[in-house]
């Protein structure tokens, strides 16, 4: 292996040990709100969050996609960029929050909804500036101040929020805990850029290059306006068409199962440099880096998603006892994981190589079909309608981004449906002896063996080799830069 799968890997598992302790951190945040606050008031925070971040895509426009794949190919241009982009934020961040605040009156939210949303609006602003930073920073192939930034604002805002229970359980002091988080996340990420890369904060106005601009940022903006109306329309949907107690119940099963997400991100986050380069460069290092983190995240989400049907009844009902009603939403959301982990690179890879319309046009598609289904399925089963489109819509866009990639990368066909089936077949096993041991032991013993029988059947049925996670290994802990492992 050369160099650049080394620094793929280093950077791949720093930001992923950074995102595993930050969403473990957040993850134990969010189970004592829940428990604290109850379905119907988790269900108001949790809906005051969605709606700012469907409208935080306006503050960025996929501007953040375009700096990282501009600085990765001219790093000439990060300073430039990045002033630029600062500067359409403070003119559009105005025009945002007003249109935040118009919304959630025309909504005809209550009054403790609309005062979590006015609070969540300082999230939203500060979050997207944060952005810019660490996609200008991504640019130059590192991942390390973000990985730090990511457990220090989670601290904070566990730490903060904990401080208040101690006062009182009014959530919106809660949601000032997020908002205190944040603010310290931006001063760290707002220091890197001067300090450690050379970059004037100074905003930059100018017409022409605001124009340049958008010529190359609007397929993104349409794909990111799309994600965040495909990721977060449901729990807005549920709280018209059903109650902010059925939003809290999907609050749950939607936690789960985005605390996951951090994986296939950081793989993402390390993948579109390097896609964007191995284009123009290198079709077989495309091919060999697309095929190896479709593996790996395969290998990963098959096991999540199968151990989690398995014991979710249990889980739910320990760590989240009035929430029981997520047991089923949860296991349909979990059914989707393996499929959402692979939109993740299929998502890198298309706008990585200049075909960022075709996956705008993917994601319009998926995103018309969910709301189509939430529309129809909400009203009759609540959560678990919000689920089932869910589901249904992610195989469609990961179905539609495959076409595209058939076309794009030369990938061993057989090398990597046989890998595919074997990490199926491995999974399979793991969960039949997580659902036979589950009824003879605790849970998180149960889940602790089935991984080690997953781990076995892995390598005996060669889903991944001894040689290539031994290589991975070296790779992440070993490795120096500019060196090769074996």
């Amino acid at each position: 292996m050369s160099a650049e799968p080394a620094v793929l890997a280093r950077n791949t598992s720093y930001f992923t040990l950074a995102l595993i302790t930050q969403k473990v951190i957040s993850f134990l945040y969010f189970t004592f709100l829940a428990r604290t606050l109850g379905p119907d008031v988790i269900g108001k925070y949790v809906l005051a969050l969605a709606l700012t971040t469907i409208f935080s895509v306006l503050l960025d426009l996929g501007l953040s996609s375009v700096l990282t794949r501009e600085v990765a190919r001219q790093r000439d241009q990060a300073e430039k960029l990045t002033q630029l982009i600062f500067g359409f934020k403070l003119i559009a961040m105005a025009i945002v929050v007003a249109g935040v605040v118009f919304a959630v009156h025309l909504l005809g939210y209550p009054l403790l909804t609309r005062q979590l949303v006015y609070v969540a609006c300082g999230v939203m602003v500060l979050d997207s500036f944060i952005l810019t930073t660490y996609s200008a920073i991504r640019g130059f192939h590192t991942l390390t101040w973000e990985s730090f930034g990511t457990i220090l604002v989670q601290l904070t805002i566990a730490g903060v929020g904990l401080t208040f229970a101690q006062l009182t359980h009014d959530v919106r002091w809660f949601m000032g805990a997020l908002l205190t988080g944040v603010c310290v996340h931006a001063t760290y990420a707002l220091w890197q850029l001067p300090n450690r890369f050379s970059i004037n904060l100074v905003p930059r106005l100018s017409w022409p290059d605001f124009q340049q601009l958008a010529r190359l940022a609007w397929p993104f903006a349409l794909a990111a306006i799309l994600i965040r109306i495909y990721g977060y329309l449901d729990t807005v949907l549920l709280s018209k068409l059903a109650s902010d107690h059925a939003v809290g119940i999907y609050s749950v099963a939607y936690k789960v199962t985005f605390s996951l997400q951090f994986i296939p991100s950081a793989f993402s986050a390390s993948l579109f440099p390097g896609f964007s380069l191995y284009f123009t460069e290198s079709p077989q290092k495309l091919a060999d880096t697309f095929t190896r983190g479709l593996v790996y995240l395969t290998a990963i989400a098959v096991p999540l998603s199968l151990g989690a049907i398995v014991i979710a009844p249990v889980a739910i009902s320990t760590l989240f006892p009035a929430f029981t009603e997520a047991i089923l939403p949860l296991q349909v959301l979990m059914s989707s994981l393996p499929f959402l982990f692979a939109t993740f690179p299929v998502g890198s890879l298309l706008p990585a190589c200049n075909r960022q319309q075709r996956n705008t046009a993917n994601i319009a598609v998926a995103t018309g079909l969910s709301i189509v289904l939430n529309l129809a399925l909400i009203p009759h089963y609540g959560p678990l309608g919000a689920a089932v489109g869910s589901l249904l819509s992610t195989v469609t866009l990961l179905v539609l981004g495959w076409v595209v990639v058939r076309k794009l990368v030369r990938y061993d066909s057989r090398f990597l449906w046989g890998r595919l089936g074997r990490i199926v077949a491995a999974g399979v096993g793991m969960s039949l002896a997580a659902w036979w041991l589950v009824q003879y032991m605790h849970a998180a013993a149960a889940t602790l063996i089935a991984g080690v029988v997953y781990l076995v059947l892995l390598v005996i049925w060669g889903g991944v080799t001894k040689r290539e996670l031994w290589s991975l290994a070296q790779l992440i802990f070993k490795s120096k830069p500019g060196t090769t492992a074996v």
